[in-house]
């Protein structure tokens, strides 16, 4: 009867993730992208309206803001999740990620592997982001690698798009699924396009400052705060101890958080992280029900964190394993 019961259930959960998967509408993305149009629209209507150096700061850091939502989105794509049908989902996963300088077919290829199921920390092909975190002392030293080790991620990109990916673990190279001119056509393009955007509208220099500093500094800092958090929080305050990277799972948590977080720090979904490792085919906006299913039929589900994204952080850059 146990075993029955336990089939029944598990078949149930199936049935219920499926009807969250076919559930498929562009509403919520196109809401979440004319939002992140619009705000750029208002930051450099700011920026042309009252050339200041009020203006100038707070803009360099909104549009860095934006320019992260867009990095989020491009997420969403590379699972086949942003828009619906597949062509329309492809168009703005290039069209976002080369916005940001992203190449859309070289991240989903090395993300899809950050994907596999289950392994190890030391198997993730992204832990360059968070393990050397994990491994800092807590403190100054977490929090000044955390801030400064961004440098690190773009060099790390940068080799990545130009000769792929390599797991440590193996030393194992995952090739770029298309050559390099391919790669940046669709970058060259837009970063053309913003160019002369900026040229034409404000000056030659706004475009360095205002469009590739913030994709660094702002976009590349939080979406590396975001996965040493979401990567990390189980590893640090987990019981459990392992003897090395290569035992220690990788994992990853659910968010509660508010509102304003989920729209500027885990845009589409993000919060329930936890949630899309375990089914990556659910739209983003389902994401919330199917962690609410799966506290209810898992019981190894763990259960999300309740709290904001800062505070969780500031613990996490001071909590020693």
């Amino acid at each position: 009867m146990v075993v029955a019961g336990a089939l029944k259930n598990d078949v149930d959960l199936r049935q219920q993730v499926a009807e969250l998967r076919k559930d498929q509408r562009n509403l919520h993305a196109a809401a979440h992208v004319l939002a992140t149009y619009a705000l750029l629209a208002g930051a450099f209507w700011l920026l042309k309206a009252y050339p200041n150096w009020a203006t100038y700061v707070f803009c360099f850091f909104f549009i860095g803001l934006m320019q992260y939502r867009l990095v989020m989105s491009t997420h969403e794509a590379t699972h086949k999740n942003l828009f619906f049908p597949v062509w329309l989902n492809e168009f703005f996963g290039v069209f976002h990620s080369a916005l940001v300088g992203i190449s859309f077919f070289n991240y989903r290829k090395t993300h899809l592997e950050h994907h596999k199921n289950p392994q190890s920390i030391d198997e993730d092909i992204d832990s360059y982001i968070y393990r050397p975190l994990l491994e800092a002392k807590p403190g100054i030293r977490r929090l000044s690698l955390l801030v400064f080790g961004v440098v690190y991620d773009v060099a790390e990109k940068v080799v990545r798009k130009l000769r792929g990916a390599t797991r440590r673990a193996t030393s194992e190279r995952v090739q770029n699924p298309t050559p390099l001119w391919m790669q940046m056509v669709p970058i060259a393009v837009c970063q053309v396009a913003i160019i002369s955007f900026f040229v034409y509208f404000f000056k030659w220099w706004y475009y360095p400052i205002f469009w590739c500093v913030p994709v660094v500094l702002i976009a590349l800092s939080l979406d590396r705060a975001r996965t040493f958090l979401e990567h990390g929080f189980q590893y640090i305050f987990s019981n459990q101890t392992w003897e090395s990277f290569k035992e220690a799972p990788q994992s990853t948590v659910d968010i509660d958080t508010n509102a304003v977080e989920r729209f500027l720090f885990a845009p589409f979904g993000f919060a329930y992280h936890q949630a899309h490792h375990t089914y990556l085919t659910v739209p983003f906006y389902n994401l919330n029900k199917l962690a609410d299913l799966l506290e209810q039929k898992e019981a190894t589900y763990y259960r999300r964190v309740h709290g904001s994204y800062i505070t969780i952080l500031c613990k996490m850059i001071w909590a020693a394993k």
